[in-house]
């Protein structure tokens, strides 16, 4: 356990952040040697070092009262931060709650043989294949399961992938949530609830296969897997298809959202760290027993930061009438049918999501409760300077021309700021966790 530091303290603060501080072990495993490190990696895991960090850059309020300033350091944004991860995950999940239509939905998960995972690791063109593939498996089968003119009814479907497991090892699946039927281009809505689990392990297996197959041609060791995959898996990969979804897709798109920008691990899950072994103890649930494993802290470095997909891979895609180029018409048309979901979106607000967890207001003064008022912010720009908007002339020119808006009427959170030289300046203030 962390030395000098009471075993019950030391429980509560571990943190997969701590940990890469302690002993200068991120440092030390970038050095070590003993693993391949990407790019995204050391980009990721040192944003999120410099979460909430004023270093980093700030925002000062200022009391409309007293006088007193409080300074609120920016959040990083970073891939695989616990907080800004959870703040993404809500936001999507209202988002995507929004577009989704009055139909019942399935959440499916699709699996590939344990063989094929290290084919996938790291690589996201085949990810991307198997993201692909997925939804062209399901996209056929709702076809298939219709007749005539019905036979062109595109499902809505919404695919995510997730390449770890709860033991932090490489586990290659596809989670997905498809409408239980589709909407033909003549505007009628084709409901399917019937769904045969064999016929979509099987084609799943032949599809995902292939496009491998396709993909790496010459790999010798790759067509003899896929050569065993036939023979030994004859009733196809596994999937889960049971669970059917009516009314309340938000637990479901939650769950999914939280594997696209969030660590391999919880916090929570992190029990010991041990300064004199060098190891990491966590432990993890799996058919209602609890795991607890005991792990180097570099290979424990290792897994979890392996998980950080590639710099623009979209770890979420979109099909069917959920796909951006269908979503308009596919929209207006499910309206006619009485399909849209009646969802009201609720806007993000940093200063709402600080309220929530920690009880206080961030935009009333600590010492006499008035309205912090926005002064200035500091950021740092795309070549990583600090820059500097706002400031005492600003707010003075503000509060005198009567422009000023209080924070109890507007909330002021830009997402990005712009400084160029002897040219109009668009500025916006850093969005805050």
């Amino acid at each position: 356990m962390i030395k000098n530091i009471p075993k019950a303290m030391a429980a509560m603060m571990l943190s997969f952040k701590l940990i890469l501080c302690l002993d200068k072990n991120w440092e030390t495993y970038k050095s070590s040697g003993l693993y391949k490190v990407r790019e995204v990696e050391i980009k990721e895991v040192e944003k999120m070092l410099m979460c909430m960090n004023p270093e980093n850059g700030y925002t000062a309020y200022i009391c409309s009262s007293c006088g007193e300033v409080k300074i609120l350091p920016h959040s990083c944004k970073s891939r695989i931060c616990s907080v800004c991860g959870k703040r993404h995950a809500d936001e999507w999940s209202e988002k995507i709650n929004k577009e989704m239509y009055a139909v019942p939905y399935r959440h499916i998960i699709m699996t590939v043989s344990d063989k094929l995972w290290s084919y996938f690791e790291g690589n996201s063109k085949l990810q991307k294949i198997m993201l692909d593939t997925a939804a062209t498996v399901m996209k056929d089968i709702v076809k298939e399961g219709n007749k005539g003119k019905d036979k062109k009814a595109e499902p809505g479907i919404i695919v995510v992938l997730h390449p770890f497991g709860r033991d932090l090892k490489t586990n290659m699946h596809v989670h997905m949530l498809m409408t239980e039927g589709g909407l033909t281009p003549s505007g009628k809505w084709i409901p399917m609830p019937y769904i045969d689990y064999n016929t979509i392990r099987k084609k799943w297996q032949y599809y995902i296969l292939t496009a491998l197959r396709k993909a790496m041609p010459g790999d010798k060791g790759l067509a003899e897997i896929i050569d065993w995959c036939f023979k030994e898996r004859s009733k196809g990969f596994n999937i889960q298809a049971k669970r059917r979804i009516e009314g309340n897709t938000r637990q479901a798109t939650r769950y999914m959202a939280r594997y696209v920008r969030h660590p391999a691990i919880a916090d929570s899950r992190i029990i010991n760290y041990d300064n004199d072994t060098e190891n990491v103890t966590y432990v993890y649930d799996r058919e209602g027993k609890r795991n607890t494993v005991v792990m180097n802290k570099y290979e424990f470095i290792h897994n979890v930061i392996k998980h950080i997909p590639d710099s623009n891979f979209k770890m979420i895609r979109y099909f069917g009438i959920h796909a951006r180029r269908a979503k308009k018409a596919a929209r207006i048309a499910m309206d006619k049918l009485g399909l849209l979901v009646e969802y009201v979106a609720k806007p993000f607000s940093w200063r709402n999501n600080v309220k929530e967890y920690t009880g206080k207001d961030p935009l009333k003064c600590d010492k006499c409760n008035g309205d912090m008022l926005f002064y200035k912010t500091v950021y740092r720009n795309k070549s990583g300077e600090l820059k500097v908007y706002g400031g005492l002339n600003l707010l003075l020119k503000k509060i005198i021309s009567g422009s000023f808006i209080s924070n109890e009427q507007k909330e002021e959170k830009p997402d990005k700021a712009r400084d160029m030289e002897g040219k109009e300046t668009e500025y916006c203030q850093l969005c805050l966790c």
